[in-house]
This record gives structure tokens, C-alpha cells and sequence, in this order.
């Protein structure tokens, strides 16, 4: 049969031999509580048969006095009163058996452990948003890099969605000063916007020393119409930082410097070269073509 604790409710198996009379006492082998289990399995009490009266008729008996039951007809002795039910023995006596069985099955499951927040997917999920939004500030800080980059993947794409890149025109170099390693590239400025940026090397092409050293930079559209000019001295660059930094007066003002800022403009020898950057700030998206042109240059004083 089967019990079960009335403190924990752990069930057992128990022995159907150990249990008699009303119930025995048993102690839980899980928490140790004794309780006493009934026995639903007693035996219902028969009383003994009355026994039937003896034939005491016969020849030359006397008969019994009045008012006397005959002998046979006695009644029967009271059947003797049982044990006294439904008093439990005492846990402490050596009669009550014990019962302490393995449990049959287990009610309480261990707590599932709780699964951490980074999960396989969400790590993966994170990580595609993360480099989508570094790549869409690369693009917005270098969108000549987004451009070709897209032309790369879909010819075309990258003219369509951030516009054609501007095309150099031969670059016209009067007065023995040419021009090599012309590029141009887009940006963005806290401070200024949108940036074209020019930049390229003066060749000295004399056959004597020359100082400053004066550019000038056309932006063209599809039809060669001229959509702004701007002109620079030689000698003066600026890095990513001072382009997103300062504004579009600070950056001209920065370029114009006639001596150059970061390599003297004077005394360039022949043959020699120094670097130069042109910025345009906002140029419109009809922009096609630039043009470098020199607009002007001394004749250095060592030279003379």
C-alpha cells in the first residue's frame, strides 16, 4: 500500500504486513515527522454463532421447577469485549513498527537556472546593429569612400544615391608650375558641413627658386559652367580634425596663409615640390569637374 507524510507529502511504500489493528505509528524517513497512519484494511468483527439448546426431553426426567430456564436453554456467555479500539499506541513502544521506506517519488523539482540576457542570438543581433551604425557614420564622414564602396558592390548605386563624384579636368599649369598627385575626396565638418577636398602637389617646373606659391580651384557642372571658385597658397594643410572642427571662414582663412603654415612657401627650388589643399564648403550636388590653375608666384629672393 501507500502512505503518505502529513508533513511533507512525501509518499512511501509501505509493507501491508506491518500494518495491524487500527493503524501503527510511523516516522516520515525524509523529515523525520511520526504520524499515524490508519489501517483502512481492518478486518471486519464476526461474533461467535449462539449455539443451539440441547434436547433434554425424556423418559423419567423430573421436570424443572417453574421460573427455571432449562439447562440446555442457558443463554450463551457474552462474547468478551475486544481490545479497546481507537487509542494509538505510543511512538515509543516497541510494538509500532517503523516504516521508513525510500521515497517514491520526488514532489519538489530543482529551480531551473535563469538564462542569461546575452543569448546566442541577441549577441549576433547587437552586432549587426553596432557595425550598421558605425558604417553609416563612416559614410556620413567620407562619402567618397560610401560612394565608391557602392559603386563596388552595384555599379552605379553609389553615383545615384550620394551623387557623382567630381571629375579633374586637365589641370592647367602656366608658368613652368605643374601639378601631380591631384585627388579629391568628400567630408563632413561639425562646424562647416559638407566638404570637397582638393589636395595635390606643386612641381616646380623653373629653372630657379620660386615663393609663394598661389592655386585657384574651379568646381564645374555637367556643361562646364563654373559653380564657385576658390584660391589657397601652398605650404598649408589641414588634418580630419581641424576639418571637422573649424568653420568654413577658419578653414579659408587656414589656407590662405602666404607663407604656408605647415611648409614654408618660399625659397622651392627647381625641380622641388610642396603640397597644397583646396576646400570647398557646401558645393553643390551639381558638381561634376574641378579644375587647379596656377594664379600666381614670385620669383624666390635667393635667386636673384
Amino acid at each position: 500500500m501507500i502512505i503518505q507524510c502529513k508533513q511533507c507529502a512525501t509518499k512511501f511504500r509501505f509493507n501491508d504486513e506491518l500494518m495491524t489493528g487500527d493503524g501503527v505509528w510511523v516516522r516520515c524517513g525524509r523529515c523525520g515527522h511520526e504520524f499515524f497512519e490508519i489501517n483502512t484494511r481492518k478486518e471486519t468483527f464476526v461474533p461467535p454463532a449462539r449455539p443451539e439448546p440441547a434436547d433434554t426431553r425424556g423418559t423419567g426426567d423430573a421436570l424443572s421447577p417453574p421460573g427455571d430456564a432449562p439447562a440446555g436453554q442457558q443463554p450463551a456467555a457474552a462474547p468478551k469485549p475486544s481490545a479497546p479500539t481507537g487509542v494509538p499506541a505510543p511512538p515509543a513502544e516497541a510494538e509500532s513498527p517503523l516504516a521508513e521506506e525510500e521515497p517514491a517519488e520526488e514532489d519538489a523539482e530543482e529551480e531551473a537556472p535563469r538564462g542569461s540576457f546575452w543569448t546566442p542570438s541577441r549577441i549576433v543581433v547587437y552586432t549587426i546593429l553596432v557595425l550598421l551604425v558605425l558604417i553609416g557614420v563612416y559614410l556620413w564622414l567620407f562619402p567618397g569612400i560610401g560612394r565608391d564602396a557602392l559603386n563596388f558592390v552595384y555599379p552605379g548605386a553609389g553615383d545615384r544615391i550620394l551623387g557623382p563624384a567630381a571629375k579633374s579636368a586637365g589641370v592647367a599649369a602656366p608658368g613652368g608650375i605643374n601639378f601631380a598627385e591631384v585627388k579629391e575626396r568628400f567630408t563632413k565638418g561639425t562646424a562647416s558641413g559638407e566638404l570637397l577636398v582638393i589636395s595635390g602637389l606643386a612641381v616646380n617646373e623653373f629653372d630657379y627658386p620660386v615663393a609663394r606659391v598661389r592655386l585657384r580651384g574651379k568646381i564645374l557642372d555637367g556643361a562646364g559652367k563654373m559653380l564657385g571658385e576658390i584660391e589657397t597658397y601652398a605650404g598649408n594643410l589641414l588634418t580630419d580634425e581641424e576639418l571637422n572642427r573649424l568653420t568654413d571662414k577658419e578653414i579659408l582663412a587656414e589656407l590662405q596663409r602666404q607663407e604656408g603654415s605647415d611648409m614654408p612657401n618660399v625659397n622651392i627650388r627647381s625641380r622641388a615640390s610642396i603640397p597644397f589643399m583646396i576646400v570647398f564648403t557646401n558645393p553643390p550636388k551639381e558638381v561634376d569637374e574641378f579644375i587647379i590653375e596656377l594664379s600666381g608666384v614670385e620669383r624666390s629672393a635667393a635667386s636673384n
